[in-house]
Parts: C-alpha cells; structure tokens; sequence
C-alpha cells in the first residue's frame, strides 16, 4: 500500500518528537550530531537486511543501497561495522582515532612547546602563521580522517576548545569515554523506550488479527503549579504502585509455561511525564492546598486574554 508524502511527514515528525528530548542526553555525554546520524544508519540497514531476509530477497550491498538511500560504499562500511561489532557512531570516527590524535599532539616533538606542553594550532593552514595548524595535525596522527569532524568529536569530548575562533587548544592528554554510575540507568532508559516505541507501532501497523495492545494516557488540562504537580505525582506513584502490584500477582498466577518453549514476554509501563503547554492566548493557574496529598484543587480564577485583539490606549 502507498503511502502519501504527507503521511510520510507525520512519520518524520514522530521521529524528531523522539529525538527532542534525547538531545539532552547527547548533549551531556558528548554524542555529536554525527554519530547519531552513523548510529540511525547502521540501525537502518541492519533492520532493512533482516527484513529483505524474512521475505527471502536478495540483500545485496547494491540492493540495500537502493532501498536506503545510500551509497554502496556507505552500507559496505556499515555492514562491515555490524560483523565486526563496532562501536555504535564509529562510522564517522571511532574511539582509537581520537586517541591517537591526542596522543600524537601530546607526544610528537613537532607538536610540543616548552616543557613538553602541546603547542595551541591554527584552526586553518594559513600561508602567514608560523604556527602548525590543526588539520596538519589530523593528516599525520590519523591519515584520510576528516579534520573538521574530528574537531567536533574533540570538542564533544572536551578534549580541545577553540579560542578566538582561529586557535585551538588541547585541554586533555588521553581520551577517556566518559563512564557515569548510571549506566545501568541509561541501559534502563534505552531498553523501555524501546518497547514504549514499539506499543505504538504494534498499533499502527497492525493487521486485523493482531490484538490491539492497551494504550491511555491521561494528562492535565490547565498548567499546573509546582505544588499542583507534585500532588498529581504523589497520587500517580500511588496509584500505579497498586496496579502493579496487582499485574504482577494476576501473572504469578498464569499456569506455567512449558519448558524451552519461545515466544515472547509482555508488560506493562506507567510512566509520569511533562510536555509543552499549548493552551494558547488563555492563561490558566492551577492550585491546591497542602493539607494532604490527594485533597480536593482550589481552582484560581482564569484570566482569559486575546492577544490578537489591539491594545487599548491608557486612559
């Protein structure tokens, strides 16, 4: 079945909806731009492969190639990049190069100043600096990698900074991928947006025969106070906590399943989130009292204003 260009859209936007608020992890570990754009890749072909094999078709490097949207050389890399079990984003540039280039700017005695410092470089080889200059400094430590997006990945690391716009300088000796005690969390993060992901797909793409997998959300009317949200929060964690705890006793009831039997597992998530306002020109306030959590709001009176409507002139 066809689709239209504009359903096609409303898939797009589902994906930068996504995306939003993982900027925000990016941001924090160093992920660049393109690393995510090497990582959805891979993730691309991998997927297109399995399913060309499913419906036993040829999966070809020219095939996917023209499936994806790609080059053959850009899915023959990838490809090699998922036997190999690389890094996700190594695509662009991976961990050893980086290291190297740093290592080299740290080590080389063309690249050192007094007491063994790394000398700051030119951004840009210019004809009139006596300076050594930053893509001179990729050409030797790693051949046929692109500088500026190397610079990237070092800034991302916070390995270097630019100063002035036309000087770079190195602030680190080695690069360490930055390691965090909530990687458990963050593997957590991933595994459940996953199946999040997938309760709405299942839904979209779902045939007749396949069930319709449970979906509700409930969210506030009117923007709430700090105080209004923290009793919503507390009533939420509550009330979830008990509807959890009675899912998981209607599963430990479930007769057993048979031995080495395959199929797949099932849940089911409550999450408490935040989105944007959109109440538009209205502005609303929400309070409740503090007595007690769970107590009956106090609704402050709504101001309506039009904010197309012309000014009136002071009186």
């Amino acid at each position: 079945m066809s689709k239209s260009s504009k359903e096609k859209e409303a898939v797009l936007n589902v994906f930068a909806s996504l995306m939003r608020p993982l900027t925000r992890v990016a941001f924090e570990y160093g992920i660049t731009a393109g690393e995510i754009a090497g990582t959805v890749r891979r993730v691309y072909i991998e997927a297109l492969e399995a399913r060309l094999r499913e419906q036993h078709r040829p999966t070809t490097d020219a095939r996917l190639a023209a499936i994806a949207g790609l080059t053959r050389s850009d899915v023959s890399a990838l490809r090699d990049a998922l036997r190999e079990g690389a890094p996700l984003g190594s695509a662009q540039h991976n961990f050893y190069q980086i290291a190297v280039v740093l290592s080299v700017w740290n080590t080389h005695k063309d690249f050192l100043g007094a007491y063994g410092v790394p000398v700051e470089l030119d951004l840009q080889k210019t004809e009139d600096s006596p300076r050594l200059s930053f893509p001179e400094l990729v050409a030797i430590a790693a051949p046929g990698v692109d500088a500026e997006a190397m610079l990237e990945a070092l800034l991302a690391a916070k390995a270097v900074e630019v100063v002035d716009g036309r000087t770079v300088r190195c602030l680190d000796f080695a690069y360490v991928p930055k390691e965090s005690e909530v990687s458990g969390r963050i593997e957590r993060a991933g595994r459940f947006l996953g199946v999040v992901a997938g309760n709405f797909v299942h839904n979209l793409l779902r045939t007749g025969e396949d069930p319709f997998y449970f979906e509700r959300v409930v969210i506030s009317d009117e923007i709430l106070t700090d105080s209004s949200r923290d009793a919503f929060l507390a009533t939420s964690a509550q009330k979830g906590q008990e509807l959890i705890r009675e899912l998981d006793s209607f599963l430990s009831h479930l007769p057993p399943t048979e031995a080495h039997a395959t199929g797949k597992k099932y849940g089911v998530g409550i999450y408490f989130f935040e989105e944007p306002a959109t109440n538009g020109p209205v502005a609303r306030s929400v309070t409740t009292t503090q007595d007690e959590v769970g107590s009956e709001p106090q609704q402050a009176p709504l101001e309506e204003i039009d904010v197309l409507a012309p000014r009136r002139r002071s009186e």
